[in-house]
């Protein structure tokens, strides 16, 4: 047995075959190759001979100039005898894995990167000669200045009693605020209140600067005499500071306020005696009053109220028409039923 060796494709065909059956080439230049034919069953398929004029047809399509080595030409049919060969196993195709081995391998980078980045920022933020840290604890210092504190929560020592010394008293205040000593004028400022006389002075703190809230405080003023600083006797020492501070401009110092309080309180003077005694002595006199001032000086000292326009108008026309001011005075306070006499019955001492 004897096969056809196609030169154009190597692919073997039968001894009888004119063409080749999978590139459709001519076999007559085919290599011939001997086939040991194994055992063949008894009825063994032959196929039929093929006339002289099917040979000649054949070999005239073969010569044919407008056939190629590989197959027919564009639209011409191959031979019916030419088998169209598709392979059984097409080739797959390779799968390309180092696309994806690139890709997890960048990304593996990346997430290193950002755990290195990240554990570098936050050593950095625990330094404190770094930057960061720096940057942090300023903002965090400057988050704190920025929150108000509330002055109201501040702590200080309570205020000694003050000697009375005529003149208004400021003691020092010393306020603890979270452990922090605050400094009047840069942290709160101090209001005083009924300062000068005896008895309790008023304190109010505020705060400024980074500081809010408001802090009250008290302290007693006493003049270390026992009738003086006695709260019955308070009436009497009003009295004297009054007339005081109206007729003389001035508080009364510490002596004249004890010497005077102590003589009314003994019935060793009147309260007339003590009006005269300040409204016209030296120091009175040598002040000038015009006669409006000394009318609206005594009201407010002797009855311890303002001048109303009519009493006041109706007083200094009795001085300019010539009544004297020791005349007007003693009209008015030696009345049993006017109003220095009410004053004097209330706080305990003679009118006259």
């Amino acid at each position: 047995m004897k096969n056809k060796i196609c030169r154009s494709c190597n692919s073997v065909n039968g001894e009888r075959a004119t063409y080749c059956r999978k590139c459709g080439a001519s076999l007559d230049d085919a290599l011939i190759k001997e086939v040991v034919p194994k055992d063949e069953p008894k009825t063994a398929f032959r196929a039929a001979p093929r006339s002289a004029e099917q040979v000649a047809k054949e070999r005239e399509r073969a010569n044919d100039p407008g056939r190629t080595s590989r197959g027919t030409v564009r639209g011409v049919a191959k031979p019916k005898n030419v088998l169209a060969v598709t392979p059984k196993c097409p080739v797959k195709p390779k799968v390309l894995y180092w696309p994806f081995i690139v890709s997890m391998a960048s990304a593996l980078a990346m997430f290193t990167l950002i755990i290195v980045f990240a554990v570098n920022y936050q050593n950095s933020k625990n330094d404190p000669a770094s930057p960061q840290s720096a940057g942090s604890a300023a903002q965090t210092s400057a988050q704190t200045e920025s929150v108000p504190a509330d002055l109201s929560e501040a702590s200080f020592e309570a205020v000694e009693d003050q000697i009375y010394t005529g003149e208004p008293l400021t003691p020092q205040l010393s306020l603890v605020l979270n452990g922090e000593d605050l400094t009047e004028g840069e942290d709160y400022t101090v209001t005083y209140e009924d300062n000068v006389s005896l008895g309790t002075a008023a304190v109010y703190i505020d705060g400024i600067d980074g500081y809010t809230g408001t802090l009250t405080a008290s302290f007693n003023i006493v003049s270390g005499d026992a009738v003086c600083d006695d709260p019955a006797n308070r009436g009497i020492v009003d009295l004297v500071m009054r007339l005081s501070s109206s007729m003389l401009g001035r508080n009364p110092t510490s002596d004249e306020l004890t010497d005077q309080v102590n003589r009314l309180k003994n019935e060793e003077i009147t309260g007339s005696d003590l009006v005269n005694e300040i409204i016209f002595g030296d120091e009175c006199e040598a002040r000038g009053l015009s006669d409006n001032d000394f009318v609206s000086a005594f009201y407010y000292g002797v009855l311890a109220r303002q001048a109303d326009e009519q009493g006041l108008a109706y007083n200094v026309a009795l001085l300019e028409d010539g009544m004297s001011r020791s005349d007007l005075v003693n009209s008015i306070i030696s009345d049993p039923d006017g109003e220095f006499a009410i004053i004097c019955n209330s706080i305990g001492i003679e009118t006259l």
